[in-house]
């Protein structure tokens, strides 16, 4: 019978037949037409025993099954634990992440952490200076966060402990503030004329307010009568959002493309244009925001419109109880957002 290290990634691209974990002896899979089961060989008698099925039963749980099935205690930082290389893959290769989720954590972990010993080694030290050498403190704080789920996945799978317990997020991260001013948005949109998908994009937000990642996925059955209805699978909070847009961002939606990638180069061309830096694509939702209040629209509507969901409105008596959707005040919203950004237009 095959001898493999058992992977979530590897049990997945596995033909027909029987195989065995080289880290747990005695435990395996058999992977047949209609299901994957995972079994235990007890010696010396060499008796099979079942323990469950996969998907239904994960890799990790199946193999704490096992080593009590064959009356092997559960060993923690042995030389037996995976190599950070091969941990990382296999937490990647999770089926729960966005497209956008598992791009953007493989970018950081493979370009921060470049450990190549068993995960048991890695220490609260090499944690620390990992992010403390990355110069950016955006980055750091996001790059932080993502190796510190990647060692909370790891309990109790391979670690007893994560080596990131007792480490603080970078300090010198300060959540950004920038609103961008009248002046400064309306060099950008006219700017945003000269740069095609991209250009088209930017004015999207500009009107709406939305993520960038969820309108560069926008398809054209998404908008119907003046309504565009983004999907729960795009959505940071994962809850449909149905958003009524003005006659302008319709005209622009029509011309975006299915799917648009890379926003890095383009970025650069739109602040030489538009000679405004130190801003980033999402301040435009900010700024989106901050312009609603000034024309008087309500905290609820504007959460509303941007799909955003905070405590102070949502919990409590409120979070229970209140269930207006404000449909027609976001409508009137979008229309007096419109006449404002035509006026500071011309």
């Amino acid at each position: 019978m095959p001898i493999i290290r058992f992977t979530d990634l590897s049990i997945r691209s596995l033909k027909e037949g029987s195989y065995y974990d080289e880290k747990t002896p005695g435990f395996g899979i058999r992977i047949g037409k209609n299901r994957k089961t995972w079994h235990v060989v007890k010696q010396p008698s060499r008796t099979k025993i079942t323990i469950g099925y996969y998907p239904d039963l994960s890799l990790a749980d199946a193999r704490r099954k096992a080593l009590v099935a064959l009356g092997t205690p559960i060993i923690f930082g042995d030389t037996r634990a995976p190599s950070f290389p091969e941990a990382r893959d296999e937490y990647l290769a999770q089926g729960k992440w966005r497209d956008r989720t598992r791009s953007e954590m493989t970018r950081l972990l493979k370009a921060y952490f470049s450990w190549s010993k068993p995960i048991d080694k890695v220490t609260h030290k090499d944690v620390a200076d990992a992010v403390e050498s990355i110069a950016k403190p955006s980055e750091a704080e996001h790059a932080f966060k993502c190796i510190k789920s990647f060692f909370n996945w790891c309990v109790p799978r391979y670690l007893k402990y994560s080596p990131c317990t007792g480490l603080k997020s970078p300090s010198k991260y300060i959540p950004r503030e920038r609103v961008l001013s009248d002046d400064e948005l309306h060099r950008i949109w006219k700017a945003s004329d000269q740069l095609h998908t991209f250009g088209l994009i930017i004015k999207v937000l500009i009107l709406t307010g939305q993520r960038r990642g969820e309108v560069a996925q926008f398809q054209q059955s998404w908008l119907k009568d003046n309504v565009v209805t983004f999907p729960a699978s795009i959505a940071k909070n994962k809850r449909e959002h149905r958003l009524p847009v003005s006659s302008m961002t319709v005209e622009l939606l029509k011309k975006l493309p299915p799917t648009y990638n890379g926003w890095g180069t383009p970025k650069e061309k739109l602040d030489k244009l538009s000679g405004i830096t130190g801003w980033t694509i999402h301040d435009l939702r900010r700024t989106y925001a901050t312009n609603l209040q000034r024309l008087g629209v309500k905290l609820e509507v504007i959460e509303r419109l941007l799909n955003h969901i905070s405590g102070p409105t949502r919990s409590g008596i409120i979070g229970i109880y209140q269930r207006h959707d404000f449909w027609d005040e976001c409508g009137e919203a979008v229309e007096k957002y419109e006449q404002h950004l035509n006026s500071l237009l011309s």
